[in-house]
């Protein structure tokens, strides 16, 4: 039997149902503190009146490799990555992967405004947002 595999973000139970999340199987989800936060899971989801788990899903918790390190060891072999059957090799970081270039506006912004700083990091990630959409064709 095939199981389909697919990476969520640590926010992927979605209040509008989805066709596409009906034929999956596993999930996959990376998030800083996945090791507490997946224990009760299921149980705060059964609780609220406008999220719902697919049947059959089975929810499998990930810490990205940067953030796992300040674990206690025993979530290294359980949470990371390289040891989750069917899981790319992938660092699990999100946004620590977009500092990168907000380092290079950084010096500028310090002077801005609140309001300013805000619309330059804005765009900033707005930037590299769309540069990541453009090169991945």
């Amino acid at each position: 039997m095939s199981h389909p595999f697919i990476f969520f973000p640590s926010t992927f139970i979605s209040a509008a149902p989805s066709a596409e999340l009906k034929i999956l199987h596993r999930a996959l989800t990376f998030y800083d503190v996945n090791c507490q936060y997946n224990k009760y899971l299921c149980h705060r989801v059964d609780e609220s009146l406008h999220l719902t788990i697919p049947p059959g899903m089975e929810i499998i918790p990930g810490i990205g490799l940067w953030h796992v390190h300040g674990h206690q060891d025993k979530c290294f072999v359980r949470y990371v990555s390289n040891f989750i059957l069917g899981a790319a090799r992938i660092d699990g970081e999100i946004m620590e992967t977009l500092w990168a270039p907000l380092n290079i506006i950084s010096p500028s912004a310090r002077g801005m405004s609140t309001p300013h700083r805000q619309e330059c990091l804005d765009f900033q990630m707005n930037d590299c947002n769309f540069m990541k959409m453009i090169c991945m064709g």
